[in-house]
This record gives structure tokens, C-alpha cells and sequence, in this order.
């Protein structure tokens, strides 16, 4: 499944991480310095394959498939708390 940020959450970065803050206004979130690069790749639909792609150009001592895993869980828990959603079929 493809994920992109949601329009309805604002984000900004500091001190290299992204903070966002969801729909509501009710809980702001900060990435780590990994999850920020994956958030910005957000901008247009990705799956979790591709965004462990970016990551193996960034750590190539780490298993691709580990980085396909950590990369659909981190979707998953983004899109349960409504910062990125589905993409369209």
C-alpha cells in the first residue's frame, strides 16, 4: 500500500527532525533523524519498499528486508495516528 502525508497535519523541521502536529492541534510528534528522512519522502505516495530503497543508501550494513519491515511498520504507525494516509488506487 502507497502512504502519503495527510493535508490536514502541519509539520516543520528543527534541529533536523521533523515535528508535526496532527489534525486536531492536539499531539505534536518528533521524528528521529531517520523517520524525518522517510517523512520527507512522504510528499507523494510511497511504500514501504520504496522508502527502505532510501534507506539502504544511508545504512548498506543493515538487511534490505529488515529495512522494508521497519519501514512498513513506521507507515503503519503514522497512519494510526492519522499523519499519512492511503493513497488512492
Amino acid at each position: 500500500m502507497r502512504y502519503h502525508r495527510s493535508s490536514k497535519v502541519t509539520w516543520e523541521l528543527v534541529d533536523e527532525r521533523a515535528v508535526i502536529l496532527d489534525a486536531d492541534g492536539s499531539t505534536l510528534t518528533t521524528l528521529n533523524v531517520v523517520g524525518t528522512l522517510l517523512w520527507r519522502d512522504l510528499d507523494q505516495p510511497r511504500e514501504a519498499a520504496e522508502l527502505s530503497q532510501r534507506l539502504a543508501s544511508h545504512f548498506p550494513q543493515i538487511d534490505p528486508q529488515q529495512l522494508e519491515s521497519d519501514a512498513d511498520e513506521f507507515l503503519h504507525l503514522l497512519a494510526g495516528d492519522g499523519l499519512v494516509i492511503a493513497a488512492a488506487a
